[in-house]
């Protein structure tokens, strides 16, 4: 709401300024030198304002688009970036260098510079906001194969992949007991970096638990959706 009258106030003042550029002058706020400084220390506070939440804009989406530097930026977020993050950029450059150096709108003509470019930045933040994943940053992204039972029918189980793709992907083999509904998750030292490409269908299944002569001891095998088949891990149940 703060922002939308912002908005209104800066539409009002740029249209005063382009049908009658005296008009500002013959106000209130320009007969006194009292005025004058409220008007300007007002444009002032809504321009860095503009600024700070241009700034946070672009922050948010550099650091969600790529998991906080966990993953490269993808053709959709580049363009995204291309339209709004540079240009913003550029306003927010434009507008601290200005700032630093005293430069004050004094006129018309320069309010109307000033308006346009905090409506540009006000304008281009929420699209940045918008488009930001969280998954794989604040929220684990976890791609799963279909659910299984073990042959002892013990447990129900399926392997997690933790932000597939990421500098801090990692496994974990999910169980639930068919007995007492209890959850465990098992921490695996799968290599998942050496995943590239995994084609997720309705039903498939990435491991596969074999149960042993040896209460709680199982055997996990990756199938051959992953790139290293012939892996195998043992997996005490009793440990977790």
């Amino acid at each position: 709401m703060h922002l939308v009258a912002i908005e209104r106030f800066l539409y009002k003042l740029i249209i005063i300024s382009l049908v009658d550029k005296d008009a500002i002058l013959q106000s209130p706020y320009f007969k006194n030198k009292k005025g004058v400084t409220s008007l300007l220390l007002l444009i002032r506070i809504i321009w860095i304002v503009a600024i700070l939440i241009n700034l946070s804009a672009v922050i948010w989406f550099v650091f969600g688009t790529t998991a906080n530097f966990q993953r490269g930026i993808d053709l959709v977020s580049n363009v995204i970036f291309a339209y709004f993050g540079i240009p913003s950029i550029m306003l927010i450059a434009s507008s601290i260098i200005l700032l630093f150096k005293g430069w004050i709108p004094s006129s018309p003509w320069r309010i109307v510079a000033v308006s346009i470019m905090i409506l540009c930045m006000l304008s281009l933040s929420p699209i940045l906001f918008k488009y930001v994943d969280t998954g794989g940053w604040l929220e684990e992204e976890v791609t799963t194969d279909s659910l299984q039972i073990t042959s002892d029918n013990t447990y129900e189980y399926q392997l997690e992949l933790i932000n597939l793709f990421q500098k801090n992907s990692h496994a974990r083999l999910y169980l639930k007991s068919t007995s007492t509904d209890e959850e465990i998750r098992i921490p695996l030292n799968i290599p998942v970096k050496e995943i590239v490409v995994l084609f997720v269908e309705e039903n498939y299944h990435l491991s596969m638990l074999e149960a042993t002569s040896e209460a709680d001891i199982y055997i996990l095998h990756p199938t051959s959706k992953l790139p290293f088949p012939d892996e195998v891990y043992k997996i005490d149940s009793a440990r977790c």
